[in-house]
């Protein structure tokens, strides 16, 4: 606007509104003239809209929240995107408007639509009605609607809406307009200013007067307190003399006690009614004394009272002729403001009766420009359906092409998978002639080792025939033919049959062996009988005190030895527990770990899930928070 940059630097920033100046533009509402002013404050997430009234200086505040912001233009193709700031404010400022609230008071509200401005600079007028508007007559044909195709008309004549605002603003009579709307502006501020410091003036002495009673008031609380602690100091006074009166007559009364003791007993009597009459008379002259006491306070409170009425008339007097002369300006300073406010409404409906005879004229060429702009535009509509035309057929063959290539994705799929179920069933032959291959390995052990069972059985049966063929012999009888010869096993071979008589010969000199043994152990024990029968030989007690002490020493060889194998055996056994146990907790801890990853991956899966689906949901052109 044109008078934005005049009164920019005039527009202030209201009390409750925080953040940074974004932009300013000038607007015209209600016959009245305001600057609107945006701010934005990251700490709230807020935009403020702000308007700064000229005339009475006051400030109206609008306030978005950024999602709500961003919401007004989702359905606009040009001011959904963010980055064009100044369109959107721009889009905002032209539909403010001003409702009254439940208390009557003017408040700044959104408009559905753009709000009527009647401004000197307005360039191009609003569209009539449906038979006088720009728009093209409906026997020209498309596929879109009468308001859909007013918009697009509106979008295409942009350019002749610039060179036409660019030859306006040139032009001399609206450089005139424009100084005369400033200087009007200038001296009505002047005025604004004249009248600030007028009432600066009078609330100076507002609050003068007001000081001059708080000090009266003051002045009248001190009095009140000396007279009080006057009263008190009296009060305190007289309790005292009472108190050393009282002590006085106790000091009496112990006295005559004790005469009355050092007399004897007769006198208790006489002493009891002495003492009855001087308490009678002690109460007498204390009640004396606190009906004295409340006279002499009545008598102060009554001056007092006297005294602080007269006050309140004086003060009374004073208040109601300030209040007289106070009402009498009030009604002075009225009674001008109302002149001049009557002076600036003649000069207001003259400039409005100016605006509305050339708002006649350019709405006269603005409807013979119109003329023309409508065949420009259906020329541009008809360019645009060819282009529409060829940008389908386009879409169409490449839509083909990517069927087409969707075909052969599939064909190569197919290809794919069939190739990898020839190799898998290739793999499950191979795992079968593996599994057969080792079934039969299977069976030949088997039968390695039933072959190897028979053998051993074999063997047991020639061994215990044997034993039973040379055990029956007598000792001393000669062997004869036939009857060593042990039975022998069906199915052996030559080959198992020599095995067995080398283990039956290796068994007869272990036989043999223990035999000579047992002959020689009954020799010796017939010796040591023997020489039991001599006499003892010292040497022997000596061999045999050698032997006891080795075989100590054996002994307990043996038993540290056992002990220290005993200490390894547990120190192992409790390592392996050890180690049984820790193998065990990591065991358990990576199927727990393997329980848990697998659930943390499938909350993240949904969780993923959620985030694309309310992802989808959201409207197309939604600015994110």
């Amino acid at each position: 606007r044109a008078y934005a940059a005049a009164g920019g630097a005039m527009a202030k920033r209201p009390d409750n509104t925080q953040g940074s100046l974004l932009f300013q533009e000038g607007k015209k509402i209600n016959d009245e003239y305001y600057i609107v002013a945006v701010y934005d404050d990251p700490l709230s997430s807020t935009l403020s809209f702000s308007a700064y009234e000229l005339e009475n200086d006051c400030t109206y505040t609008y306030p978005f929240k950024y999602s709500e912001f961003d919401a007004l233009f989702k359905y606009d193709s040009e001011l959904m995107n963010p980055s064009n700031q100044d369109g959107r404010f721009h889009w905002v400022v032209q539909r403010l408007d001003f409702v009254q609230d439940k208390q009557g008071r003017k408040v700044l509200c959104l408009a559905q639509e753009a709000t009527p401005e009647d401004d000197d600079e307005d360039l191009v007028a609003e569209p009539k009605t449906k038979g006088s508007s720009g728009v093209a007559p409906a026997h020209v044909g498309g596929m879109v609607d009468a308001a859909t195709r007013a918009k697009l008309l509106k979008e295409l004549d942009t350019q002749d809406d610039q060179k036409l605002y660019v030859a306006l603003i040139r032009s001399e009579e609206a450089r005139r307009r424009f100084l005369a709307a400033l200087q009007s502006k200038r001296q009505l501020e002047q005025e604004k200013a004249a009248q600030r410091l007028l009432k600066a003036d009078e609330e100076r002495e507002a609050r003068l007067i007001k000081l001059d009673i708080i000090k009266q008031q003051q002045a009248d609380k001190a009095r009140e307190a000396k007279a009080k602690e006057a009263a008190n100091k009296s009060t305190v006074a007289q309790l005292e003399l009472l108190m050393k009166q009282k002590e006085a007559q106790a000091i009496r009364r112990l006295i005559q006690e004790k005469d009355e003791q050092d007399r004897g007993l007769g006198r208790e009597k006489s002493a009891a009614r002495q003492r009855r009459k001087m308490q009678e008379r002690s109460a007498h002259e204390v009640a004396a004394i606190e009906s004295e006491r409340a006279k002499q306070l009545a008598r102060k409170r009554d001056d007092q009272v006297a005294k602080r009425e007269q006050v309140v008339d004086k003060r009374n007097q004073e208040i109601a002729e300030r209040v007289h002369l106070a009402k009498q300006q009030e009604r002075l300073y009225q009674v001008r403001l109302s002149e001049e406010k009557d002076k600036m409404i003649e000069e207001l409906w003259e400039q409005k009766k100016d605006m509305w005879r050339q708002k006649e004229s350019k709405r006269q060429a603005f409807e013979s420009l119109e003329e023309v702009r409508d065949r420009r535009n259906l020329d541009r509509e008809q360019k645009r359906a060819l282009r529409e035309r060829d940008d389908f057929r386009a879409a169409r063959a490449d839509e083909e092409a990517e069927k087409e290539e969707a075909l052969q994705r599939r064909k190569a799929i197919r290809k794919e998978y069939l190739w990898q179920w020839k190799v898998e069933a290739g793999d499950r032959k191979v795992a079968k002639n593996q599994q057969a291959k080792r079934a039969a390995q299977r069976e030949e052990r088997i039968k390695e080792r039933e072959e190897a069972a028979l053998r051993r059985f074999r063997e047991a049966h020639f061994l215990e025939t044997a034993r039973s063929v040379t055990w029956g012999r007598a000792p001393g009888e000669e062997e004869d033919e036939g009857f060593h010869v042990p039975e022998v096993p069906e199915g052996a071979s030559p080959e198992e049959l020599e095995a067995f008589q080398r283990t039956y010969d290796q068994e007869e000199r272990k036989r043999r062996q223990a035999e000579r043994d047992e002959i020689r152990k009954r020799e010796e024990a017939k010796l040591e009988k023997m020489r039991l029968l001599y006499a003892k030989d010292p040497n022997v007690r000596e061999l045999e005190k050698i032997r006891a002490w080795r075989q100590e020493e054996e002994q307990k060889k043996e038993r540290l030895e056992k002990a220290r194998l005993e200490r390894e055996l547990a120190s192992e056994h409790l390592i392996s527990e050890q180690a049984a146990a820790r193998a065990k907790r990591l065991e358990l801890y990576e199927d727990l770990e393997q329980m848990r990853r697998e659930r943390s991956r499938e909350r993240e899966r949904k969780r993923t899930e959620a985030y694309i689906v309310a992802s989808t949901k959201l409207p197309q052109g939604l600015a994110l928070p």
